[in-house]
């Protein structure tokens, strides 16, 4: 029991300096949709096509984008560039994805003229050469999938708004002139489709077979203030229930 009440306090003496802090350090996950390993295609997205490509999501919280989590392929196309992957062959990373822009849009709502959603400003955008890349897995068709991982520097992360419709879009700088970079399908969808300009064509509401397509991302966040009090307060409990449990085992 002892042992027990020095590892309550001891994570209560980690969490209680973050309880009112926007700087703790967790990564709640305010938006996932997660990679399709199964008939998951790869869209182009690169500088040198040029290609670019973006997926909408809802801010359901107000609080900032901190860190940004996405998957994607490399190929070898037949001939020329291809706008997206189909069992086509891996080609080799290395020295593979020099740097990536992100960029995060306003939203152009479907409606009269407009066929489908699509962004419209652009609201922020960061040049991230500092990016983690590591293996992920394979797909149905073979083709290896990479995660992506950039946590965003404090005077970077971007502000928004509660309950408004957002578009991210990801472009690699990937100079090899045979070679190309695709931004990976997800599993869920959400809202509109996924959109493409490819090689300066305007945008164009992406699909797979039948089915609208979204990109493989996620967005992390700060915890909320309250939520870190209500654990401190927590931890408070459990040692004023432990301390008083060990009491009465003492007077036997």
């Amino acid at each position: 029991m002892r042992y027990f009440l020095a590892g309550v306090l001891g994570l209560l003496l980690l969490v209680m300096p973050y309880a009112g802090s926007a700087d703790a350090p967790r990564d709640p996950i305010k938006w996932s949709q997660l990679p399709d390993m199964y008939g998951g295609l790869d869209f182009s997205t690169e500088i040198k096509v040029p290609s670019l490509v973006a997926d909408d999501w809802l801010c359901r919280d107000g609080l900032p984008v901190m860190d940004i989590h996405w998957w994607g392929s490399y190929w070898i196309p037949p001939s020329g560039y291809t706008y997206y992957s189909d069992k086509l062959p891996n080609a080799v990373p290395p020295p593979g994805v020099v740097s990536f822009t992100l960029a995060i849009w306003s939203d152009v709502p479907q409606g009269p003229g407009v066929p489908f959603s699509h962004p419209g400003q652009q609201l922020w955008s960061h040049a991230a050469t500092n990016f983690n890349e590591t293996f992920y897995g394979k797909t149905e068709f073979g083709e290896d999938v990479y995660q992506y991982f950039v946590r965003l520097p404090e005077e970077d992360w971007f502000l928004q708004e509660k309950e408004t419709i957002y578009w991210l879009s990801i472009q690699a700088n990937f100079p090899n002139s045979s070679n190309q970079w695709g931004w990976h399908e997800s599993k869920y969808h959400w809202n509109d489709a996924t959109v493409q300009d490819f090689m300066g064509s305007g945008w164009y509401a992406l699909r797979n077979n039948l089915y609208d397509v979204d990109m493989a991302f996620e967005l992390t966040t700060v915890p909320e203030p309250g939520s870190l009090a209500s654990l401190a307060v927590g931890l408070l409990g459990m040692v004023g229930w432990v301390a008083r449990r060990m009491r009465r085992d003492d007077r036997g």
